[in-house]
C-alpha cells in the first residue's frame, strides 16, 4: 500500500485513489480505475466518511465495496459506470446525491447493518428501474442475521390518447409497487410479501419463482400466511424454481429444495437436465445424491 501526501495541501494519493482531508474526516475525491474497487475504512488514521460528486464517474468499476464509515455520496457519484453490477455498503450511508447512478444498471446491492434496519436502500431503488437482488446483513441486537429479496423490473411509457389529446403515462411490471414497501427507510417485510400475487400475474415465471425462493432461503420477518404462499409457488413451479437456481448457482436453495420436500421427480430431473446442459458439475452431483435419495432405482448418464 503507496501513500502519498501532497505537501502544503490536504490531498492524499493512496492505491490510484485520491483523497482530501477535511474537519472530521477524509472525502474520496477520486476513485482507481479499477473493476474492483474497495474503499478503505481509514486513511492516515481518519476515516473515509465521504464520496465527492463524480468520485467514481466513467472508471471500469463492476463491483464497489464502500466502508461502513462512508456517510454521503455526492452527486453523479458513479455517472456512466456502464460496467457497474454490484455495490456494497452499510446504514451508515445516510445521503445519497441526485443522479448517484445515472447511466448504471445494479444487479446486486449488499447493505451491512450494525445499528437499526433503516438505510439508503429505497433511494437507490427509486433510481434504477431494473431488477435487483439485495442481500440484507443484520449485525446489530435483535435482528442478526440475513435476509436477501429480489425488486423486479419495473418501466413506464407515456402513451398517446388520441381522441382526448393527452399523453397517458402506463406502468409496467410489480417493481414499482415493491419499491414502495418501506417506511422510515426501512423494509416493512409484511408489505413486501403481500405484493406476491401482483408479481405472479405481472413478472415472468422464473422472476416470482426466484423472489419466493429467496424468501423461503432467508425467511426474516416471514409470517406463516406468507411463507405458505411461497412454499405453495415454489412446489407448483419447482421445474422453474430449480433452473433458476441452476443458471445462479444457488446450491443453498437446491439444498432447500430438497430438506422441505419441494421436489417432485419430473422437477427434479428436468433440474438435472438443466445443470447437464449448462455443465454445473458440481450442482449436478449435488442433484443427482438428491435424486438417488429421493427417487432411488432411476439412472441416467450424461456426458459433461
Amino acid at each position: 500500500m503507496e501513500t502519498v501526501t501532497v505537501p502544503g495541501q490536504d490531498g492524499i494519493c493512496l492505491d490510484g485513489a485520491r483523497y482530501r482531508r477535511e474537519k472530521g474526516g477524509v472525502r474520496l475525491e477520486q476513485a482507481p480505475d479499477l473493476e474492483e474497487i474497495r474503499i478503505p475504512e481509514q486513511v492516515c488514521g481518519e476515516p473515509v466518511r465521504w464520496a465527492a460528486a463524480y468520485a467514481f464517474a466513467r472508471t471500469a468499476a463492476v463491483r464497489v465495496c464502500l466502508p461502513g464509515s462512508m456517510e454521503q455520496i455526492g452527486n453523479y457519484a458513479f455517472y456512466r459506470c456502464f460496467r457497474l453490477r454490484e455495490l456494497v455498503f452499510s446504514d451508515a450511508l445516510a445521503d445519497v446525491g441526485s443522479g448517484a447512478f445515472n447511466g448504471c444498471r445494479l444487479e446486486r446491492l449488499e447493505i451491512r447493518f450494525r445499528d437499526g434496519m433503516r438505510s439508503a436502500l429505497k433511494f437507490i431503488l427509486d433510481e434504477q428501474r431494473y431488477a435487483l437482488d439485495v442481500r440484507l446483513v443484520f449485525r446489530g441486537e435483535g435482528d442478526a442475521g440475513e435476509a436477501r429479496v429480489f425488486f423486479p423490473e419495473h418501466f413506464e411509457e407515456a402513451v398517446e390518447n388520441t381522441p382526448a389529446r393527452i399523453l397517458e403515462t402506463h406502468y409496467h411490471g410489480s417493481g414499482g409497487d415493491y419499491r414502495q414497501c418501506f417506511y422510515n427507510k426501512e423494509l416493512d417485510f409484511a408489505a413486501y410479501d403481500r405484493l406476491f400475487p401482483r408479481a405472479v400475474a405481472e413478472e415472468s415465471e422464473a422472476d416470482a419463482a426466484w423472489l419466493a425462493a429467496l424468501r423461503l432461503g432467508w425467511p426474516c420477518r416471514l409470517s406463516a400466511g406468507a411463507k405458505e404462499q411461497y412454499e405453495t409457488y415454489v412446489r407448483e413451479h419447482i421445474s422453474c424454481a430449480g433452473r433458476v437456481c441452476v443458471q445462479r448457482e444457488e446450491t443453498g436453495l437446491l439444498r432447500l429444495f430438497g430438506r422441505a420436500g419441494y421436489w417432485d421427480k419430473s422437477g427434479l430431473e428436468e433440474t438435472v437436465d438443466a445443470a447437464a446442459r449448462e455443465k454445473k458439475t458440481e450442482i449436478l452431483g449435488l442433484l443427482l445424491d438428491e435424486r438417488r435419495r429421493l427417487f432411488p432405482g432411476q439412472k441416467k448418464v450424461f456426458e459433461l
